[in-house]
């Protein structure tokens, strides 16, 4: 359960985001943007529209959310800030959940604004209700903060990450089943697909498309997101938050 120290870190975190308003628009209205765009380029062709209009507003969350964690973890590290919580009662745990929160916060007006233009101007047409796709969004940025947690491992600064994450996010893109369902691929690209977490968000989503109701592979991609999460956030558990001073 959340404690003082994680309200405490999530309100720290939170203020230093708000510190810059270009970049917190930016994150606010990116995915919007994102939605109008694809919207007009599919306009003629309303299936194609529902099916890749659902899977991108469920899944675009993601990106903004990763991005913005994997960065800010990082810059933490630099100025110190993350190795003087660590000297702090603050548990690890408290941390961890701190900077969840505090990303997930702004994703939440972000995802919000994000689904209100698309269903309502937009004309996206799903057989599941909006308030099952927001929430998969809801996930989709949570699991967006883990894997920038975990990816600060990778880079021991913002040059190295820029690097890290540009050649994470293209291939983890093209094998998340946006362009084509795993399933229809060749066998090694389905084989690489298994270990792509966005895949089986995205596989999650693709579920609300013709279904009114919570389906088997629904609960079984779900509980294969939400066990990412958690074992991304264990990892950084024992990585990124631990202290490298004595």
């Amino acid at each position: 359960m959340p404690t003082t120290a994680t309200v405490h870190i999530t309100l720290r975190v939170l203020r230093e985001l708000l510190r810059d308003i270009p970049t917190m628009v930016l994150f606010t209205i990116s995915p919007t943007f994102v939605m109008v765009l694809t919207s007009g380029i599919l306009r003629n062709h309303p299936d194609t529209w529902n099916r890749v209009g659902l899977i991108t507003l469920g899944l675009f969350p993601t990106a903004p959310t990763f991005l913005f964690a994997a960065f800010a973890i990082q810059r933490e590290r630099f100025r110190g800030t993350l190795e003087h919580l660590m000297t702090t009662p603050a548990h690890r745990v408290d941390i961890l959940l701190g900077y969840i929160f505090a990303f997930t916060l702004p994703a939440v007006v972000q995802i919000v604004m994000t689904v209100g233009v698309t269903y309502g101007f937009l004309d996206l047409s799903t057989a599941a209700p909006v308030w099952a796709v927001t929430l998969m969004a809801l996930l989709s940025s949570v699991l967006g903060v883990a894997i920038g947690l975990f990816s600060a491992n990778l880079a021991h600064n913002e040059l190295q990450l820029t690097k890290v994450l540009a050649a994470m996010a293209a291939p983890h893109l093209m094998l998340s089943g946006l362009f084509r369902p795993p399933d229809q691929m060749v066998g090694w690209l389905h084989a690489l697909s298994t270990i792509a977490p966005w895949r089986y968000a995205v596989s999650a989503v693709s579920e609300l498309q013709n279904h009114t109701r919570p389906t088997a592979a629904l609960w079984s991609n779900l509980g294969v997101t939400v066990g990412i999460i958690g074992l991304l956030s264990a990892v950084s558990l024992g990585t990124v938050l631990t202290r490298r001073s004595a």
